[in-house]
């Protein structure tokens, strides 16, 4: 079995904050899209228990729910053939695993890296250029771009099974747990934070070494 980290939801670019509250649960807050709304995309206002942590002004705009973990079917999309950051997700297999790490802020601390969910992948759509009809990829937000803008550029789709979902409680990501699951040696510059650090190490999608 293979594990693939990836960063998702939004960063320090965007405007919306992901929360961490003090029980350590959490809301992970969508990237917008880059193009104005329609149907079947998904604006802030649809998700009302993401859109209560964002400014009103945001209600609106559409959003990139993905990965979509609380739905009927969980799902991750990503551009493996076209977007250099995905491409390790090429190899990914059913039985594999996708860990998602994200950005949060808690209440009264410096936003961290945590660990928030995870995928167990039980199959794959992969190089999608046209509708493939009606399933279980419906509701990803790739799906639903490509069928409001009639682009299809060759993305790929991950459905999860049994042990997929939200962690209960986010789990700190920091230095000691990165140095631990990367077998190559990450510099850390002083003039560079920790979290600046994992942020750029992880910006593109990583396949853990010796998780087999």
């Amino acid at each position: 079995m293979a594990v693939f980290i990836a960063n998702v939801g939004v960063n320090a670019s965007h405007t919306t904050r992901s929360p961490l509250f003090d029980d350590g649960s959490f809301r992970l807050l969508p990237i917008p899209e880059r193009m104005k709304w329609r149907p079947p995309m998904l604006r802030l206002r649809d998700l009302p228990e993401l859109a209560e942590h964002a400014p009103e002004a945001l209600a609106r705009i559409p959003v990139h729910h993905d990965p979509d973990l609380r739905g009927p079917v969980n799902t991750y999309g990503d551009n493996c053939r076209r977007a250099a950051r995905a491409y390790a997700l090429r190899k990914a297999r059913p039985g594999d695993r996708i860990v998602f790490l994200a950005r949060l802020h808690p209440r009264a601390a410096a936003p961290a890296f945590y660990l928030v969910g995870e995928l167990q992948i039980d199959a794959i759509r992969p190089d999608l250029t046209t509708d493939p009809g009606p399933g279980w990829w419906d509701a990803n937000a790739h799906l639903r771009r490509a069928r409001a803008t009639g682009v299809w550029d060759s993305f790929w789709v991950f459905r999860g099974g049994a042990g997929s979902g939200f962690y209960p409680k986010a789990r700190p990501f920091r230095r000691e747990q990165a140095e631990a699951v990367f077998r190559e040696p990450w510099l850390w510059r002083e003039n560079r934070t920790e979290l600046q650090t994992i942020g750029s190490y992880t910006r593109t999608i990583r396949r853990l070494p010796g998780a087999e």
